[in-house]
């Protein structure tokens, strides 16, 4: 986990206050919610409890194969766009150990008090110490990565695009689009072909094209998303 001190609740509020919209945060000793009054809209954001929690433990998941390989040797996980970091804790808990970048500092700040809040369970302790948090914009970042491929897999959740049906994306991520923008995602993704040991995944609606004119060499389908895999070496 980050090494960094612990967040004081009353800095996420500080933090929540200058955001371009109106928003409330409430943490307690699990996790932060999250209210967006105007629109209106909430969220409680939990690495130890609830919905996103329980899909982090669950085996077979597409994610899970895209971001390994037979021979188990994927070890380390660079996570460009971290979001609410619920991709990361599910390598995290499968055993990889994950750095998670997320650029948007309110983002970064729940993301790190919900790590705290992980790392204080005595059952979840060993899966916060697999998750190092940064807040960094991705392509800045990986331009100062040695050329040591420090990385065995680098892995990329572009916010989807608007579909043309009138249905709206989960609450979680309306707020997280509200929040923040994917920024040069396709610039992150070259970098990141020259960066990553072995693949770079690129998370997919399931019928939207690939993220640029390079195809992948994998495909791993789930009913309304896919994860395109790129080997890199």
């Amino acid at each position: 986990m980050n090494s960094r001190a612990p967040l004081a609740p009353d800095t996420l509020a500080a933090l929540a206050r200058q955001a371009p919209l109106e928003l409330e945060i409430e943490t307690d000793d699990q996790g932060v919610a999250i209210r967006l009054p105007g629109a209106p809209l909430s969220f409680y954001h939990s690495f130890t409890s609830g919905a996103l929690a329980r899909r982090a433990r669950q085996p077979k998941q597409a994610l899970l194969r895209a971001c390994n390989n037979k021979a188990r040797s994927i070890l380390k996980v660079l996570d460009l766009t971290a979001g609410w970091g619920a991709d990361s804790l599910t390598l995290a808990c499968h055993g990889q150990r994950v750095t998670l970048l997320e650029q948007n500092r309110l983002i970064c700040a729940i993301l790190d008090y919900s790590l705290q809040c992980l790392a204080r369970e005595p059952t979840s302790s060993e899966v916060a110490g697999r998750m190092r948090l940064e807040q960094a914009e991705a392509g800045a970042y990986l331009r100062q990565l040695a050329d040591d491929r420090a990385f065995d897999c680098i892995y990329l959740d572009p916010m989807f695009p608007n579909h043309k049906s009138s249905a709206k994306p989960a609450k979680e991520m309306q707020i997280l689009q509200a929040l923040t923008a994917n920024l040069d995602i396709a610039s992150g993704f070259e970098l990141a072909l020259q960066k990553a040991r072995k693949r770079v995944v690129v998370k997919r609606p399931a019928k939207a094209p690939a993220l640029t004119a390079v195809q992948p060499d994998i495909v791993y389908r789930e009913k309304t998303i896919r994860f395109d895999v790129y080997l890199t070496g």
